[in-house]
């Protein structure tokens, strides 16, 4: 761990201290690593010295303007404390768990806590929702549908904000409409049964007569959520003509795929709060087709840059696909539709500037302007180590 910060910065040290989840940052995560990392580097870029504290799959000392701090295999998230404290005032931020709030109790140097979480329930932090309020300033959901059942279970509104995540435009970048192929398909994301991809599966055996030359590249891997593989991939590969598992890949082997593919499909079945993946598809232009279940429809303009199918099965899926494939033309459109969309909604910096005024509310950002409107801080709660 290093003391010197990539740049001269303003404000408080941030301390992210991400969950127990490993991260590999120049190689393949899943969403929550992934989004971890954007927000360290948002931050950075918007002028605060940040740490990234994580169980590191390399070691790495300072990349993209993000300090690192490795908490080892034995998660010494105690260790990235005592260190953030000895470096003067800091705001931590716990990505997902809880862990870190509650041992930040005795830390007189930590000015502001925030929770992070990219999670179905409060239950998955760690604590209940009647501690959780005692251990915390802020919560920030990444969806309205998030922040609604949190609420629900018993966190109060005034401690709720809604921070959408964003897009790293620096790899997910624009390809124009003419160069996708309405007959490639693509999806990205951990192969758990939650994701859905046993439906979209059997949506591409069932569409392959009718379009004999469809093809879907897969990226991702059940090991991404510490899961065993719930489908026999080389069984598959070897039955169904056109189906590319690619195992975990980087953003930029993804980002590629993007940009090529016609539709990007993101098949949750489950609570999913605000998946990057759709986010990154329409950066490049990717139409994307969601169920209308978590955060998804609150990232897609449904039926301008994709659609939200509102029944949850292979039936309507295939019915879906089955349209878009049918109309390039109304996919060139979509496609159009999604770059300018996604340049509006999902910049990282917008992100990274609410984060900010949520751990020092005493900032504006006047340049967010109709964006930031939507955005409104509850009132803290104090906590004694508040200074």
């Amino acid at each position: 761990m290093t003391n010197t910060p990539y740049q001269k910065s303003q404000g408080p040290l941030y301390l992210l201290v991400h969950s127990d989840h490993y991260l590999d940052v120049h190689g393949p995560n899943s969403g929550a690593e992934m989004a971890s990392l954007n927000q360290a580097r948002a931050l950075a870029k918007a002028g605060r010295r940040v740490c990234l504290a994580a169980r590191l799959k390399e070691p790495v000392a300072i990349d993209r303007g993000v300090e690192f701090f490795d908490l080892g295999a034995e998660y010494r998230v105690e260790s990235a404390l005592d260190w953030a404290d000895s470096q003067g005032r800091y705001v931590l931020v716990a990505a997902g768990k809880s862990f870190a709030l509650m041992l930040s109790r005795r830390h007189t140097q930590c000015i502001r806590r925030l929770l992070v979480t990219h999670d179905r329930s409060a239950g998955d932090s760690g604590l209940k929702p009647d501690v959780l309020e005692h251990m915390c300033d802020h919560v920030l959901c990444v969806s309205e549908a998030q922040r609604e059942k949190l609420a629900l279970e018993g966190i109060p509104p005034k401690l709720l904000s809604v921070i959408h995540n964003g897009v790293d435009f620096e790899i997910f970048r624009p390809v124009q409409p003419e160069l996708h192929n309405p007959r490639r398909l693509v999806f990205s994301g951990a192969l758990v049964p939650d994701k859905g991809l046993h439906l979209l599966l059997g949506s591409f055996v069932t569409l392959l007569p009718a379009f004999p030359d469809l093809e879907i590249d897969i990226f991702g891997s059940a090991s991404l959520w510490s899961r065993d593989d719930y489908l026999d991939l080389p069984g598959i590969m070897a039955a169904v003509p056109g189906v590319h598992f690619h195992g975990k890949a980087t953003q930029s082997r993804i980002a590629q795929a993007m940009g090529r593919a016609g539709i990007c499909v993101v098949p949750s079945i489950w609570f999913d709060p605000y998946p990057l993946t759709s986010l990154e598809a329409q950066a490049c232009g990717c139409p994307v087709a969601a169920f209308r279940v978590g955060g998804l429809p609150e990232g897609i303009a449904h039926n301008s840059t994709g659609v939200i199918i509102d029944t949850v099965s292979e039936e309507a899926l295939t019915q879906t696909l089955r349209e878009l494939i049918s109309d390039p033309q109304r996919l060139h459109v979509m496609s159009e539709a999604a770059l300018a969309w996604s340049h509006r909604n999902f910049d990282w910096q917008d992100v990274a500037k609410k984060i900010i005024r949520a751990a020092e509310p005493s900032l504006s950002f006047p340049s967010l302007g109709a964006a930031s409107a939507a955005f409104q801080l509850g009132t803290p709660g104090t906590l004694a180590n508040d200074q």
